[in-house]
């Protein structure tokens, strides 16, 4: 007959209880290894309460700059005189660094056109296009504003070497605008000869634009 062995109560309670729920296994192993689930806690809503706030303050300094460039364009839409464009660069510098800070920067440039500032906006046009991709519109945005300074100040083969780039560039960007412009500036520049043959171009380029009437009269001005 085999031996049977004698199990103590005290040896009984440290068996792990196989009918234990999982509620209270959770328990006991809460009340086991305390401070490591505490950590472990404490670290999960740490990064929770991180992200959301960093995400809760992205959106809201997002609205703030937008609220800033719109009321940069109110003054765009009411500019006067120099204290106008002062107020303006004022608002613009509340602005924070990215997307919007680059769009505020166009805007402040036309501003700074606007009130024949030609200096002031080619800097801020120029600081676009640095910190720009020639992918993006806002590059193409600035090299037409550049092109409207050096237009202003007769450099009109610079102009066209700008114009050239954006066509060359192959983008989205909107070119019907840009050819336009580029005849405009041969023409400017006493070259009609290529302001015809943009302009031809632009009869094949754009026949169904809605402007495409324009060219047909430009090219009957030029040939005449």
């Amino acid at each position: 007959m085999a031996k049977r062995i004698k199990v103590s109560r005290k040896d009984l309670l440290k068996e792990p209880d196989q009918f234990l729920s999982a509620s209270e296994r959770a328990m006991l192993y809460y009340a086991d290894n305390r401070n490591t689930v505490i950590g472990v806690v404490a670290t999960i809503l740490i990064a929770v309460s991180s992200f959301f706030g960093f995400k809760y303050y992205q959106e809201t300094r997002a609205l703030g700059n937008e609220a800033f460039y719109f009321e940069m364009e109110k003054i765009a839409e009411n500019l006067k005189d120099s204290a106008s464009v002062a107020e303006a660069r004022l608002v613009w510098e509340k602005i924070g660094k990215g997307f919007q800070k680059e769009r505020a920067s166009l805007l402040l440039a036309d501003i700074h056109f606007q009130n024949q500032e030609f200096n002031e906006a080619e800097a801020l046009y120029s600081t676009v296009i640095n910190n720009s991709s020639p992918e993006q519109n806002n590059y193409q945005m600035a090299q037409i504003g550049l092109v409207y300074i050096y237009e202003s100040k007769k450099n009109y083969e610079k102009a066209i070497e700008l114009l050239k780039s954006v066509i060359d560039a192959d983008t989205t960007f909107p070119l019907f605008e840009v050819y336009w412009n580029l005849s405009r500036c041969y023409e400017l520049n006493n070259d009609d000869p290529n302001a015809l043959l943009i302009l031809r171009e632009m009869q094949i380029k754009f026949k169904e634009h809605p402007q495409a009437n324009k060219i047909e009269r430009r090219i009957n001005r030029l040939s005449a």
